[in-house]
């Protein structure tokens, strides 16, 4: 039995998560924040913050440079997060120190984080919008998508200059401008959106073990990010060890459910009339 069964060899076709496990794999987190490392730093010489020549090389290095997740481990044990090491690292590639040392400037490492999670939940929101067409009883769950974008896809920007850069941060990575911040409440609706889905998925399709399974794992996980409510307040830094440990794989649940669910639609789609 593997850790996981959305990258297991064996166990990936029982639990087919599909396109939607490339969203949550290393190198996309690396690469979404690269993207917006280099976008701040784009809008920070735009606003006068930064030099323009050395915002034009962060944003084109952001681009082009490419950072083994593999080298970051090490550091990324010993404070607690992968942003530091991650800018320390890109600031190293760039052989520019004169230009690196704007990177990240005035940003915090949450910020940071939380927008590149917005850009792939993005990803994520538009293929289960598209992965719930010809699912029954899914119809009242797609009309809750656009206010889940709306509450999930912002910036997340604090710092001195946040007022300035936030709305420009969020024009550039087509995003909305206010982020989620300390309040974890757009993550936990997501959460509870997804148990709901599946919870609708597995009662359509009794007969389905694999997918019953799906909602019983879900809805743990649903409950696992609700106990971050404020009446449960935990310190940040755990709170976010939680969502990374539980909701990628509440999300992939989910797209794996639709694909099971499609998969049993069109099998009983194939079946013939009794008489025939």
């Amino acid at each position: 039995m593997s850790a996981t069964p959305f990258d297991s060899t064996h166990l990936h076709r029982l639990f087919p998560a599909g396109e939607l496990a490339k969203l949550f794999s290393d190198s996309a987190e690396i690469r979404a924040l690269m993207i917006v490392a280099g976008t701040l730093a784009k809008v920070q010489g735009e606003a006068g913050l930064i030099p323009e020549t050395a915002a034009k090389a962060i944003h084109r290095a952001a681009l082009e440079l490419q950072i083994d997740p593999g080298g970051l481990a090490r550091a990324t044990a010993a404070c607690g997060s992968v942003v530091p090491p991650l800018l320390e690292a890109f600031a190293s590639l760039m052989q520019a120190p004169d230009y690196a040392q704007y990177l990240g400037q005035g940003a915090r490492p949450e910020d940071l984080q939380d927008c590149a999670l917005a850009l792939r939940l993005r990803q994520v929101l538009a293929q289960f919008e598209t992965s719930l067409d010809g699912l029954d009883g899914t119809q009242d769950l797609r009309a809750e998508l656009p206010a889940l974008r709306d509450a999930l896809l912002c910036v997340s920007l604090g710092g001195e200059n946040a007022e300035i850069l936030r709305p420009a941060l969020a024009e550039a990575l087509n995003l909305g401008a206010q982020g989620w911040g300390a309040d974890r409440r757009p993550l936990r609706d997501l959460a509870d959106w997804g148990a709901r889905l599946v919870h609708t998925l597995a009662a359509g399709t009794p007969d389905d073990a694999p997918l019953a399974a799906l909602a019983v794992q879900v809805g743990a996980l649903s409950t696992a990010l609700d106990e971050q409510a404020p009446e449960n307040a935990r310190p940040a830094p755990m709170q976010r060890h939680l969502e990374s440990l539980t909701l990628p794989q509440l999300l992939l649940a989910c797209g794996a459910a639709m694909r099971r669910a499609h998969a049993f639609a069109e099998t009983a789609g194939k079946t013939p009339p009794a008489g025939e």
